[in-house]
């Protein structure tokens, strides 16, 4: 089955705060049918999400998503281009001190020289990863050039990581868990529970976020800002692995405790039946922010981004916040899978210039 024919509608709930001028669609939903052993709920919403559905041919999917995203990861090397200054090793005492490379170093940062303050986004399926390209400081991914350092002179250096998915950059015409739709290995974030855990600690270990946005492919949605994550599985009587999705990927299609990194398997059985981790990204200033565009709907949505790679990443966003005192802020964000890359662009500038500005980089100590 193709991931286009998983796909059907949720309607939006009592719980869903809408921030859009109309009505909200129907959210899109998986198709494959609930297992007895899924929870259905996440605290006192519904684990009712904009995720993609699996259909996992061994039947261990706990729950039923209802959203059509999936996440990918991969092993690209992406360096940043702000922390590394040849300003720090120039001489001083000379003109070339005071030329650009110096100051690039220094402008890009608050504080003392060398506390570079970073702002990390994550994609997966486009649009998120072509709304997240001008960010990458990799030149295979945006041979235009990255325009992170002190993107809006905010003094935060912005990186993005993200998939690609050859042979055409569609994954929606290929089966989930096919090489077209997980994405290359070339590549971070590909849509495996083992590539993401592995991608995600490597990325956040070196780039120390402050803050962290990560962001998936949804259904029939706008831009939906995710408040909660985790506390699935209410009705598994198995290990946290069993809560989750199958990606039909690889040997293991769910996240073990052997195959993932341990932090993520700490989140992942802390964070479950019920106990789940609120969004610490300003949600009410995102949604004033972005709706007032009139590219879309915008909902803040009280439930989580359900139990396949999307929530599974959201959860990541913020289990790091919880562990990294510098993080100030981390949350996930679903991103409408019919909404042109130009839109969904213009709704993440939107976002970041809120965010940046809720947290001004002279308010927030070095990692």
């Amino acid at each position: 089955m193709s991931y286009a024919s998983r796909l059907r509608y949720r309607s939006s709930t009592a719980a869903r705060l809408t921030l859009s001028r109309g009505s909200l669609a129907a959210l899109l939903a998986g198709c494959a049918p609930a297992d007895p052993g899924e929870s259905t709920g996440s605290t006192a919403a519904a684990t009712t999400t904009t995720e993609a559905s699996t259909g996992s041919p061994t039947g261990d999917a706990a729950t039923t998503p209802t959203t059509s995203e999936a996440s990918t990861q991969g092993s690209g090397d992406v360096t940043s281009a702000a922390s590394t200054s040849t300003a720090s090793t120039s001489t001083t005492s000379t003109s070339e001190a005071s030329t650009s490379e110096a100051s690039t170093s220094e402008s890009s940062t608050t504080g003392p020289v060398g506390c570079t303050k970073n702002v990390v986004l994550m994609g997966y399926w486009p649009p998120t990863n072509e709304m997240l390209r001008p960010w990458s400081t990799d030149p295979a991914q945006n041979p235009d050039g990255w325009i992170g350092a002190d993107w809006g002179g905010y003094g935060y250096d912005v990186h993005s990581f993200f998939p690609e998915f050859p042979p055409d950059g569609d994954p929606t015409n290929d089966d989930i868990g096919d090489p077209g739709a997980v994405g290359s290995p070339d590549f971070d974030l590909r849509v495996d529970y083992q590539a993401t855990s592995k991608d995600f600690w490597r990325l956040v270990d070196e780039y120390q976020p402050i803050i962290l946005v990560t962001t998936s492919r949804g259904g029939d949605i706008g831009w939906e800002i995710e408040a909660l994550e985790g506390g699935h599985g209410l009705d598994n009587p198995g290990g946290p692995a069993q809560d989750w999705l199958s990606d039909a990927h690889g040997a293991e299609h769910q996240p073990t405790k052997s195959t993932t990194e341990a932090r993520s398997w700490d989140a992942i059985s802390e964070y479950r039946q019920g106990n789940t981790l609120p969004s610490q990204l300003p949600l009410e200033v995102i949604a004033a922010a972005t709706e007032p565009l009139g590219i879309t709907s915008v909902v803040i949505d009280q439930q989580t981004s359900g139990n396949f790679l999307s929530g599974f990443l959201g959860l990541h966003g913020v289990y790091y916040n919880q562990l990294a005192p510098h993080n100030v802020a981390a949350g996930h964000i679903h991103v409408g899978y019919g909404l042109p890359v130009a839109d969904a662009s213009a709704l993440l500038e939107a976002t970041l210039h809120a965010v940046l500005q809720a947290h001004p980089a002279d308010s927030v100590d070095c990692p």
